[in-house]
């Protein structure tokens, strides 16, 4: 697996070719489909395709033969095949040439700068090759299910990589973005955190100043750790200069540019990556949202639709369809009834998003019993990016609606005690004030509550991110209506 990642990142390098990531392409490892097949699910013209056979997987001196072909999909006829087969040690020069005799296949005249980049060898350390593929591994898993433990196991890989051999630049870039993403998750949201990420990244710039994923390292370090969205779109536009097709580039530069609210240029690129990654169920939910947030209703459903058919086990595209619906035309039925659909077709582990949208939809509907109801039997408190609402305190809100004064009061009493303890941990995380004033305001302490929804907008101002910002004016609004 490892090795067709690395054939498939040399040729993403090449100018003309658009390579389909690795991530929907791995999709049909084993699968008895056929190249027409899989060229029209990808929209592709070729199809590289093959297999790796290692003599014995333990010894990293021993030999490795590569037989690959490339398949033409208009008529399914082979444009050229070939074997390599050499030692483990010479693996990045099977690489290179596997790529570079694709590019001859196509006609594509490698320019000098490509040239160098297939020839590049990042290490002659098998075994830290090794650690580092399985770094990427668990990353790659990590990212997309936000798990600490995959992430630590993705640390602890590269870390391996650069103690067998400490000019691996390429893992040092890499160790960076675990670390990154520890941070931006809030597994650990220490400035000792940010500092290990940016200790690989200037190691992995010592050794190779223009190594493409140290700039890309760079960019998520600004990105995920500051918020400096001008500096990390910099970092991005470098590697764009020579790998306009990189797919992990085109996505966070639309991302970034969400959280400038540049809605429609960062469409333009989460888009662009789709269609590099096509059977990525996260990413055209992602293409989903940005619609959504230019209020493109009609068009962002059918690619929740997309989403739900590729990943049916997953709850986010249901979640997000569902609150499309509420969101455009106030439809509750509707969106009840795909909740009910996502209940029956994701694991338990994953049912706490419907569960707390159900809650949602029983208060618009005027089911007040029902949603307390469910929220003392399912829901846990709201911790997102957007927002940390403690379950006591949308029991209070509920409480309010049934006129229960007594038991909003408990409740928001509650919301308070535990708001003002999360303020103690961290109290720059503009969330928690947020939640603290609408909690206040529950209360009847007017002040009290207005400080804690200005410190909030404060905290995280649209000026600075213009999605999540949103939802500190949103809560200070909440509050001046709760306090007159």
């Amino acid at each position: 697996d490892g090795i067709t990642d690395e054939i498939t990142a040399r040729l993403a390098c090449i100018h003309g070719f658009a390579v389909i990531s690795r991530q929907s392409a791995m999709q049909y490892k084993g699968r008895n489909k056929n190249t027409r097949q899989i060229a029209d699910e990808l929209s592709v013209d070729y199809i590289l395709e093959g297999t790796v056979q290692r003599e014995r997987p333990s010894d990293p001196n021993s030999r490795v033969k590569i037989r690959p072909q490339l398949i033409r999909a208009a008529d399914d006829t082979h444009v050229w095949a070939d074997i390599y087969e050499n030692n483990m040690s010479e693996i990045f020069q099977l690489q290179s040439d596997v790529a570079e005799q694709v590019a001859q296949a196509l006609d594509i005249t490698l320019l000098e700068p490509e040239r160098l980049t297939l020839a590049s060898e990042p290490t002659k350390n098998t075994e830290a090759y090794e650690y580092y593929l399985r770094g990427n591994e668990y990353l790659l898993i990590g990212d997309r299910t936000e798990l600490e433990n995959d992430l630590q196991i993705a640390i602890e890989m590269y870390e391996n990589a650069v103690k067998l051999d400490p000019e691996f630049a390429l893992a040092y870039a890499q160790l960076s973005r675990p670390h990154i993403l520890m941070y931006w998750w809030y597994h650990d949201r220490s400035e000792a955190r940010l500092a290990l990420a940016k200790q690989a990244i200037d190691d992995a710039f010592q050794l190779n100043p223009d190594l493409p994923e140290a700039h890309l390292a760079l960019g998520h370090y600004y990105y995920h750790g500051h918020l400096d969205y001008g500096r990390a779109l910099q970092e991005f536009a470098i590697i764009r200069k020579n790998q306009p097709n990189n797919f992990e580039m085109l996505r966070y530069m639309g991302f970034v540019q969400r959280r400038q609210g540049k809605f429609e240029e960062a469409l333009a690129h989460i888009k662009k990556a789709s269609e590099l990654n096509p059977l990525s169920a996260k990413l055209i939910h992602q293409v989903a949202i940005t619609l959504e947030l230019l209020r493109n209703y009609p068009e962002a459903e059918p690619y929740y639709e997309r989403a739900i058919s590729l990943r049916p086990d997953w709850p986010g595209s249901y979640v997000g369809k569902a609150k499309l619906y509420l969101r455009s035309e106030g439809k509750t039925k509707e969106a009840r009834t795909i909740l009910e659909e996502a209940l029956q077709k994701t694991n338990s582990i994953e049912k706490i998003e419907i569960e707390d949208c159900l809650v949602d939809i029983d208060v618009y509907e005027g089911y007040y019993q029902e949603a307390l109801d469910r929220l003392s039997l399912k829901s846990e408190d709201i911790d997102s990016q957007f927002c940390f609402i403690p379950k006591s305190l949308r029991c209070a809100q509920i409480a309010g609606y049934m006129n229960k004064t007594e038991l909003a009061k408990k409740y928001y009493d509650e919301a308070r005690s535990v708001l003002e303890s999360k303020i103690k941990e961290r109290p720059e995380d503009g969330r928690f004030h947020s939640s603290l004033g609408i909690a206040y305001a529950g209360l009847g302490l007017k002040e009290e509550a207005i400080r804690e929804g200005l410190l909030g907008v404060k905290l995280l101002p649209v000026s600075r991110e213009a999605w999540r910002g949103l939802y500190r004016v949103e809560a200070l609004a909440t509050i001046y209506a709760m306090v007159g």
